[in-house]
C-alpha cells in the first residue's frame, strides 16, 4: 500500500466557470418563465439547439436527477417512486424524476418546473420514450419522439468517437431522421407559438458549432501526458455536450475551460504530481460518489478518456446543421458492436493501462455494452478493466469505501 500514498489533488478549477454556467442558464429560465413561455423536458441527444431557437424553458429530468444524486436527495425520491408502484429495477433517472413529482417536499430545490410538452429521442435509450410516455400521461401534454435508427457499421462504415463524422451515411437513412427533426421542429413551432426564425437558426448553430469544436479539443488535451485534468470536473462536460450546446453560456465556458487546459497541458502539469497509471472509464458517473474518481487520481492512477463525456460530444457544422443534428445520434452505444472501433483508435493515442467500467443497475441500457467493450478493450489494445456495480443515482447499490477497496486492489495489480 505504500506504493499509493495518496498525493495532492490539483484540478483544473473549472468549479467557477459551472457556477457562472449554472446561474447564467437559471437566470435565463427565470426571465423566460416571467414572459411566460412554455415549459419542456428534454432528454440526451435532442437537438438542443431547438431551446434557443424557439425560447422555451428546458427542463432535464436526467440532469435534474443527477443534480439530486450530488445532493443526496435521490435515496428518498427513488424510495418514493417504489412507494408508487414503480419497480425498483427501473432507470434510476426515472424514479428519481417520479419521486420529484410524488413527493416534492423531499426533493433538491430548485425543482423542474411544470412542463407543458416533452421530446424525448432514440439515441441511446429505448426507455426515453416510455419514461416520457408515463410523464405526458401524468401531466397530459403532447409529446414528440425523434427516431433516429440504430447504426450499423454497413450504414456508417468507421466513425470517427469524437466528431461522429462518418466515413459515409446511408442515404435512405439519413433522408428519414431529417425528415424526423423536421416534424420536431414543427411540433416545436406549435407547442412554443414561436414561428421559425431561418436567422436565429443559424445563429445559434453558429454558436453550437464554435461550441463542439473547443469540447472536443478539451477532450483530446485530456489524452496529453501528464493528465492535466480531473473526471470529477471533465464529467460534467455532459451537460453542455447533451442540453446547451447553443448557448452563448455554453461557448463562454468552453472558451475559458480550453485555455485553462491548454496552458495546463504546456507546463506539462497533471492532476496529481506523479501520474503512475492512465485509465479509461465509461458508464454514467455515479453522481452520488464522484469523490471516487477524486480517490483514484489521488492514488496516481489518472482518467484521459471518459468514454461516457465523448458520447455527448459532436462536431456541429453550421452549414449542414441537419446532418449534423442526426450525427449525434452516431455514438457506439447506440451501433452496432464492431463500430467500437472507433473508441480502440481515440484510445490508442491515450497511452492507456487499464480500465474503469461501471455496470450500472440504474442503466441496463448503457450496462449492456461494459463486457464487450472490456474484451475489446483486452484484445485491442491489451489493458484489463475493472468493472465495478455503480448506479448513477442511488449509492446503497455500490457503496463507496467497498468501491475504494476494488480500486485499490485493481491499481495495485498493475503496478
Amino acid at each position: 500500500m505504500e506504493d499509493l500514498k495518496l498525493q495532492e489533488w490539483n484540478p483544473l478549477g473549472y468549479k467557477t466557470l459551472y457556477r457562472n454556467l449554472f446561474k447564467k442558464h437559471l437566470a435565463r429560465q427565470d426571465e423566460l418563465l416571467k414572459q411566460g413561455k412554455k415549459v419542456g423536458w428534454f432528454f440526451s441527444f435532442h437537438p438542443s439547439e431547438i431551446i434557443y431557437i424557439f425560447d422555451v424553458v428546458p427542463a432535464f429530468p436526467e440532469q435534474y436527477s443527477a443534480y439530486a444524486a450530488a445532493r443526496g436527495s435521490s435515496v428518498d425520491l427513488i424510495d418514493a417512486s417504489i412507494t408508487k408502484g414503480f419497480g425498483h429495477f427501473l432507470c434510476d433517472y426515472f424514479k428519481t424524476t417520479i419521486g420529484m413529482i410524488e413527493e416534492p417536499e423531499k426533493a433538491t430545490k430548485p425543482l423542474m418546473p411544470k412542463p407543458d410538452f416533452i421530446v424525448d429521442t432514440r439515441a441511446l435509450c429505448v426507455a426515453h420514450h416510455e419514461m416520457t410516455e408515463v410523464f405526458a400521461r401524468k401531466y397530459g401534454i403532447p409529446k414528440y419522439t425523434v427516431n433516429y435508427p440504430y447504426w450499423t457499421s454497413d450504414a456508417l462504415g468507421k466513425v470517427d468517437e469524437l466528431t461522429k463524422i462518418p466515413e459515409r451515411v446511408d442515404e435512405l437513412y439519413m433522408e428519414y431522421s431529417i425528415a424526423k427533426l423536421k416534424g420536431l421542429f414543427e411540433f416545436m413551432e406549435k407547442v412554443s407559438g414561436t414561428p421559425f426564425d431561418e436567422e436565429k437558426f443559424k445563429d445559434v448553430f453558429e454558436t453550437s458549432e464554435k461550441t463542439s469544436k473547443l469540447l472536443i479539443d478539451i477532450a483530446k488535451l485530456m489524452m496529453s501526458k501528464p493528465t492535466p485534468g480531473s473526471q470529477r470536473e471533465i464529467a460534467d462536460l455532459v451537460f453542455l455536450g447533451f442540453f446547451v450546446l447553443g448557448s452563448d453560456y455554453a461557448y463562454e465556458f468552453a472558451e475559458k475551460g480550453y485555455e485553462m487546459i491548454k496552458e495546463r497541458v504546456k507546463r506539462k502539469e497533471g492532476v496529481v504530481p506523479e501520474e503512475k497509471l492512465r485509465l479509461l472509464t465509461f458508464g454514467i458517473m455515479p453522481w452520488h460518489s464522484l469523490s471516487l474518481y477524486e480517490y483514484c487520481e489521488m492514488m496516481g492512477a489518472t482518467f484521459p478518456v471518459n468514454l461516457y463525456v465523448n458520447a455527448s460530444l459532436h462536431l456541429c457544422d453550421a452549414k449542414n446543421p441537419w446532418e449534423s443534428m442526426v450525427r449525434r445520434s452516431m455514438h457506439f452505444t447506440n451501433s452496432t458492436y464492431d463500430l467500437l472501433d472507433g473508441v480502440v483508435e481515440n484510445a490508442r493515442k491515450a497511452d492507456l493501462d487499464g480500465a474503469l467500467l461501471l455496470e450500472n443497475t440504474g442503466c441496463r441500457i448503457t450496462s449492456m455494452i461494459i463486457h464487450p467493450l472490456a474484451d475489446v478493450l483486452q484484445e485491442e489494445l491489451g489493458i484489463p478493466s475493472l468493472i465495478l456495480e455503480a448506479p448513477q443515482c442511488d449509492p446503497r447499490v455500490m457503496p463507496l469505501e467497498r468501491a475504494k477497496t476494488q480500486v485499490e486492489a485493481f491499481v495495485e495489480s498493475l503496478l
